[in-house]
């Protein structure tokens, strides 16, 4: 089944014990309750973790404005889907240090700029440990306002903590795992190699 807005809120309205939804718009409390934290508990947990499976690479376009900040030659218009950004980096894919983000602009003293970064993504597109994360956030953010139980609410944190810990293992083993940077002279001399003076 795919996953949507709708059916991630009624999953967490079932761990909390009430009735679901058909929509964000029919008018109920529970409703009116998830329609209100639902996205920003969705994009608060994408932003909070550099997730594998949500990062995206993209070239930036370059702006015709000349930068307030004299520090700086050129602006980047940002995409839309942007939660955070992970690193900017220019034609070779070296990265870049020397940038400012304000707004939906990127400014630095570099032409051509990429961006990596973790984008707002359609639910159907979440893999099924994230979804599970988002389902006890969710639930645990809504607790109080749909049952009104706040004892309930510590069983729902423990389960989200599980949940997202989890995730975060699953996320890590998707890609292989990169060197981080070239050996040191004392790991090279350590295994032997000669040719280090």
């Amino acid at each position: 089944m795919t996953e949507t807005n709708i059916s991630i809120s009624n999953k967490a309205l079932v761990k909390c014990g009430a009735e679901t939804i058909a929509s964000f718009t029919e008018g109920t409390h529970e409703s009116n309750v998830c329609s209100t934290m639902y996205e920003t508990t969705k994009q608060g947990l994408l932003y909070y973790t550099f997730w594998n499976f949500a990062v995206a690479k993209q070239s930036l376009n370059l702006l015709a404005e000349t930068p307030t900040d004299a520090g700086f030659t050129y602006a980047h218009s940002t995409p839309g889907d942007v939660i955070r950004i992970k690193s900017v980096f220019d034609t070779n894919g070296d990265s870049i240090e020397d940038y400012s983000v304000e707004g939906q602009k990127i400014y630095s003293n570099t032409q051509t700029l990429f961006l990596e970064y973790i984008q707002d993504m359609d639910e159907q597109y979440f893999p099924v440990f994230f979804i599970e994360a988002l389902v006890s956030k969710m639930a645990y953010e809504i607790n109080e306002a749909i049952t009104g139980i706040g004892s309930l609410s510590d069983r729902l944190l423990n389960d989200f903590n599980i949940k997202i810990r989890a995730a975060r293992i699953a996320d890590g083993q998707e890609n292989p795992p990169r060197n981080v940077m070239p050996a040191g002279r004392l790991i090279e001399a350590h295994l032997g190699n000669s040719s280090i003076g």
